[in-house]
């Protein structure tokens, strides 16, 4: 019987669930979406891998240094070998528009089985200025491409195929492929980083490894499939980062579902007092209407998680617009089943509370006319608890600031944020009568009478308008928390390079590890309009007792010129013979302080501790000696090359017109790279940029259930109010008008919902600027109006577009129908 009641409930109250299904299958789609994804990219690392290591029984690696001829030749003639493939990885910068650009190259294997792509269109490269891009790259057969070498000379090559693979997945892949003789002209030498084997028909991976191990002492020898853990595991940490990542931001999807489900059903019950109580009057117990109502809920859930789950395929192909691998929409039986589970879940739990209400409906109620616009003001328990929440926040936020510890503080600085919302959410319907007067005073003289009753509608019940609002509250709380913390690390990083960075330019190689010129810092120092220039070497340098490190050296009157790292203790204007400034990480692994002595092959007395910024060629890395010392504690044989050259120009100097002269200085050696500290901040700042845009794109998703959500409250709002509005039109109030206040309404609900968002936002952001800044990169508390304004003006262009259906029915009711709807 109550099934039945059910069922013809649902059919008679299509529209008035509808938002409320829209809600649901917008969070499960964000659900799926992400699962989804997270399939994708464990999908793609386990493809990537497969395609490295296709055809390979056993992987042979260096245990140090690499792999030479001699060690390939000897495996060969191995008993059990069918095919042995050194693999060799060199960097090939290519010229593009006429500078350097980074790039990889693998050599060909001549073992079909053995190599770790497919030929997609062409042919594979056979002669030595032969070469085959990735499909990704951008090149087709028959174009030619400039290569360097490691010494700066430029090699043509003409592209004679493409070839493909299912993804990098991070896992390295070069996207040239060269024959082994011109890998070797761009890079000389004779080492592999890896020796791929193939084994004869017939003998066991476990037989081959062990006879190679035998017979190449000091390898470390893997069977395929040992092999590909090893670097499944290491792909794959990332991979499930980026999952927690996606899988954080579903959470928040799911949450602001919830609490527009909750709204949705709270109302539902309301409106169906006279139903409820009807049915309590011919027999139903307590708990047949909790199950009705349930069920009902269930009913809807289920059908939008279906529809969510499908819409989770297009989140996900969205999320992976622009990746060259193309779009994976893997979707597995897992995926589905969890994504059903948990719209259905928590659409039942989200009803679980008006569905007690139900219960609560008297049987007398079926016998009074019912109440439109039924207040529901904030209660004592509310406000103690808003005022708690509150308290803990503030509680936490002073211990963070307190801590020393980041981590500890950090995590503080998320429980204080949670306790901030917790407390806005809970005072919203507090917070609801003075906001929405005050908005109503700022539009009243543009709107006039709509913006009035628009707030005496909002005002009415104010634990709905602020629940409405919550939804929203939640989403702009991220956003703005993520934008205001993103614009305070940008504004630190620049001002950090300012100050640690007092050079205009920095020069660096476009190949690691390879020295620029000797002579180049005496021949930048001849431009007009140079001032200074520093050569930055990088070396190995042994530290006696305490080992090994990489190190910096600069000319020792240098700093304070072209460098000033911030000096956490001792003194750091120059550095002189016998002297070393050591980094904060080289001293919490060493227990270096101000005033020991390092015993290298000259002492060394240690006479400042420093942190630097992470700047492209101005990172000092763990210590820091002067130049004239730097051969003493090199150990023979060591490397040691000119990292970077730093050039500081005059004062009256113009940087546009010394720049090119600068560039012309340099056009002997095509491998130097030329930043400005406007170009050092824009590669600073471009990850950031990506992130963020990443970001806001996730958090809409939230935001558009949070409308979804204002949409469906006004709705029913809307049918609630249907006599009270015909009598307005009665009164005289237009149609036009009576549109206006109910998207006025809107526009409040929204705002208030982009206030409380935005408070809490920016308060947990100055709190995470405070600890997460320090000296060396600091992180400023920088209001990024410009992107606050956007979220600001989309939530008050986006709040009447919500309202636009709710408006249109009030405007067509019927005045007669409408003064006699019970």
């Amino acid at each position: 019987m109550m099934l039945r009641t059910v069922i013809a409930g649902l059919k008679a109250r299509p529209k008035r669930l509808l938002l409320s299904a829209v809600a649901i299958a917008l969070g499960v789609a964000f659900v799926s979406g992400s699962l989804i994804l997270a399939d994708a990219v464990h999908a793609g690392v386990r493809a990537a891998v497969a395609y490295q290591l296709r055809g390979v029984d056993i992987d042979i690696t260096a245990k140090h240094g690499a792999l030479d001829d001699a060690v390939l030749n000897k495996v060969r003639r191995l008993p059990g070998v069918a095919a042995a493939e050194g693999r060799i990885e060199v960097e090939a910068p290519l010229l593009v528009d006429g500078h350097a650009r980074s790039e990889g190259a693998t050599a060909l294997p001549a073992d079909e089985q053995l190599r770790p792509f497919d030929l997609a269109d062409g042919r594979w490269p056979g002669k030595a200025d032969d070469l085959a891009t990735a499909t990704e790259a951008g090149y087709s057969p028959g174009q030619q491409v400039t290569l360097f070498d490691q010494s700066g000379q430029q090699h043509r090559f003409t592209v004679v195929g493409t070839f493909s693979r299912p993804t990098d997945a991070g896992i390295g892949s070069s996207k040239l492929v060269l024959t082994p003789e011109a890998a070797r002209q761009l890079v000389p030498g004779d080492g592999y980083y890896e020796i791929a084997v193939r084994a004869a028909p017939g003998v066991s991976d476990t037989e081959l490894g062990d006879r190679i191990a035998q017979a190449v002492p000091g390898t470390d020898v893997a069977t395929g499939e040992q092999a590909a853990a090893k670097l499944l595991g290491t792909a794959a940490s990332d991979s499930a980062r980026l999952t927690k990542f996606f899988t954080a931001f579903a959470v928040l999807a799911m949450v602001v579902a919830a609490l527009v489900i909750v709204n949705s059903f709270t109302i539902l019950v309301t409106q169906r007092a006279r139903e409820l109580a009807l049915l309590r009057c011919v027999g139903a117990g307590k708990a047949q209407v909790f199950t009705g109502v349930l069920i009902e809920a269930v009913v809807v859930g289920a059908v939008a998680s279906l529809a969510g789950l499908f819409g989770g395929l297009g989140v996900a192909a969205l999320l992976q617009t622009g990746n060259p691998a193309g779009v994976h929409v893997p979707l597995s039986v897992r995926t589905a089943v969890e994504s059903v589970a948990i719209g259905v879940l928590v659409t039942a739990l989200a009803a679980a509370l008006p569905a007690r209400a139900a219960t609560r409906v008297a049987p007398v109620e079926a016998l009074r006319t019912p109440l439109e616009g039924k207040t529901a003001r904030a209660g004592k328990l509310r406000t103690v608890g808003a005022v708690i929440a509150l308290l803990v926040g503030v509680g936490a936020g002073a211990l963070a600031l307190g801590s020393a510890d980041l981590d500890a503080a950090t995590a503080l600085v998320v429980a204080a944020m949670v306790a901030l919302l917790v407390a806005a959410l809970a005072a919203g319907p507090l917070l609801v009568g003075p906001v929405v007067r005050a908005f109503a005073a700022v539009f009243a003289p543009m709107l006039g009478q709509p913006a009035k009753l628009a707030a005496l509608n909002a005002d009415r019940n104010p634990k709905r308008t602020a629940a409405t609002a919550a939804a929203l509250t939640i989403g702009l709380a991220v956003v703005s928390l993520v934008t205001t913390m993103t614009a305070g690390i940008e504004a630190g990083q620049s001002r950090g390079v300012d100050q640690q960075l007092t050079a205009d330019f920095t020069i660096t190689s476009a190949v690691s590890n390879r020295p620029l010129p000797d002579n180049l810092a005496a021949t930048l120092a001849t431009v007009p309009g140079v001032e200074a220039t520093a050569r930055r070497v990088s070396f190995s340098g042994d530290l006696g007792s305490y080992g090994g490190y990489g190190l910096s050296a600069v000319q020792g009157d240098a700093l304070g010129k072209v460098l000033r790292p911030v000096v956490l203790s001792g003194k750091l204007d120059r550095l002189g013979a016998g002297e070393i400034a050591v980094s904060k990480q080289l001293a919490t692994e060493t227990g270096l302080k101000v005033g020991d002595t390092v015993p290298a092959k000259v002492p060394l007395h240690v006479v400042a501790v420093y942190d630097s910024v992470n700047a492209p060629g101005a990172d000092l890395g763990l210590a820091l000696v002067d130049l004239a010392q730097q051969p003493a504690i090199t150990p023979e044989g060591a490397a040691s090359y000119d990292e970077s050259v730093l050039v500081k120009l005059a004062s009256t100097a113009d940087v546009n017109r010394v720049r090119p002269q600068i560039e012309r200085a340099l056009s002997g050696d095509p491998l130097a790279q030329l930043n400005s500290i406007a170009d050092i901040k824009a590669q600073l700042s471009e990850p950031l940029q990506g992130t963020l845009d990443l970001l806001w794109a996730l958090t809409a998703l939230a935001v558009l259930i949070a409308f979804a959500g204002i949409a469906n409250t006004l709705s029913l709002s809307v049918l609630e109010r249907t006599r009270e509005s015909a009598l307005l039109r009665a009164l005289g109030l237009t149609r036009g008008g009576l549109g206006a206040t109910v998207m006025t309404e809107s526009v409040f609900v929204a705002l208030l919902g982009a206030v409380c968002g935005l408070g809490v936002g920016i308060v947990s952001a100055w709190l995470l600027t405070r600890v997460a800044s320090t000296d060396a990169e600091p992180v400023l508390f920088t209001l990024p109006w410009d992107r606050l304004g956007v979220l600001i003006g989309a939530a008050v262009l986006a709040a009447p577009l919500a309202a636009l259906i709710p408006a249109r029915r009030a405007t067509k009711e019927s005045l007669s129908a409408a003064m006699t709807e019970q």
